[in-house]
């Protein structure tokens, strides 16, 4: 039987039942299978490390303003607004 992701052509007992009483198989693998599962978990440890990142990049500016900089862009961006440009300018 051919994998549909890896493209291989693989023994049946490489592929386990999706429906054990109609005797349906799954269409991966069960090495392809596995690394779908993985990815899954890779997705939410992404997700993690960006909100763990908008954290420690939190800036508290003098001005008041409280914003999160993941360039230095962001960083010339907030300096070049209006309410930035006044409270230095007092």
């Amino acid at each position: 039987m051919e994998c549909t992701k890896c493209k291989k052509t693989l023994d049946l007992e490489y592929f386990t039942y999706k429906n054990v009483q109609k005797k349906i198989y799954y269409f991966h693998c069960d090495f392809c299978r596995e690394k779908i599962k993985k990815q899954k978990n890779k997705k939410h440890l992404e997700y993690d490390n960006y909100n763990d990142v908008k954290i420690n990049n939190l800036i508290h500016c003098a001005c008041g303003k409280k914003y999160v900089a993941f360039r230095e862009f962001h960083i010339y961006r907030h300096e070049n607004t209006k309410a930035h440009i006044k409270y230095v300018s007092k």
